[in-house]
């Protein structure tokens, strides 16, 4: 049997979890891989890799709050997140898995390995080496802009779309990336009603964070890896940039890098490298005949 895509969903301490299935029914002991996205992104943003990656029994989920997943009445605080995901790999029946995050599903998917490391075989972050940070002192005001945004949450309403192009339009003045790729984010993150189109993801995402970790406390989580990491960079994509990208790297312990053309999204952009780049890392042949 070939591979087959399939739509599923989970329920999480009363919540659904949305999601993306890919896997040959008949095949054993198939390296089970879940797969993260980054902020208001959601499970399509695999879609690409799929194809690539045939030998995984392969899960890309919708976040809490994004896709056709249900919003969380806690808030998404990354440790609530990380509570999620542990959840997820449960209810899917998996004793461990590998674990792919991209931005934002990669600043979360070290936090979940090292908090639970028996559930991660290891990690592969694209365009993510754990989440931002900010100096100790700076807590003040983010206390204070977190607290009137949710004062004020008519300011995160979602704007109205015409049709399905205004929304692509939206998408690519806030990430470089193809069009293609953006129409297909887009498909899971539209909402229609009478008057056109609006984001279905939880406008709570857009509202400030009320704390960041420091510098420090990301890199004690990076130096308490046990799992083998990847870490792949895009050349023009955000960490390529960044001036704390290379001494995060350095606290990783079993760690491979590699970097390739392309922006941000580079993993929908470009499948193609970026799924070999993963398969070599796991370990896997992958399978692309007809």
């Amino acid at each position: 049997m070939r591979p087959t895509l399939e739509s599923m969903t989970l329920q999480i301490e009363g919540s659904t979890i949305a999601g993306i299935r890919l896997r040959d029914a008949s095949a054993r002991d198939a390296p089970r891989l879940l797969c993260i996205h980054g902020w208001l992104d959601n499970a399509n943003s695999f879609v690409p890799l799929m194809p690539y990656l045939p030998a995984f029994d392969l899960v890309a989920i919708d976040l809490p709050g994004h896709g056709y997943s249900d919003a969380l009445p806690q808030g998404y605080a990354l440790h609530e997140i990380v509570f999620q995901l542990a959840r997820v790999i449960q209810a899917l029946g998996w004793s461990d898995c590998h674990v792919a995050g991209h931005s934002l599903g990669g600043c979360i998917a070290p936090m979940l390995a090292v908090a639970s490391p028996a559930l991660v075989q290891s990690l592969i972050l694209i365009e993510a080496t754990g989440p931002l940070s900010e100096e100790a002192d700076e807590l003040p005001a983010r206390m204070t802009r977190s607290l009137q945004d949710r004062l004020h949450p008519e300011r995160f309403r979602s704007r109205v779309f015409r049709d399905k192009s205004e929304a692509v339009d939206s998408r690519l003045k806030a990430a470089t990336m193809d069009v293609s790729s953006a129409r297909l984010i887009i498909e899971r993150q539209l909402l229609q009603n009478s008057q056109g189109y609006q984001w279905r993801f939880d406008p709570r995402l857009r509202m400030a964070s009320a704390q960041y970790q420091t510098e420090a406390q990301v890199r004690a989580i990076l130096a308490a890896l046990t799992c083998k990491t990847l870490t792949i960079i895009a050349e023009h994509g955000f960490l390529a940039g960044r001036v704390e990208t290379s001494a995060r790297l350095d606290c990783l312990a079993h760690h491979q890098s590699i970097t390739l053309p392309g922006h941000h999204h580079l993993h929908m952009d470009t499948p193609e490298p970026v799924a070999s780049a993963i398969n070599r890392f796991v370990n896997v042949l992958p399978d692309l005949g007809g």
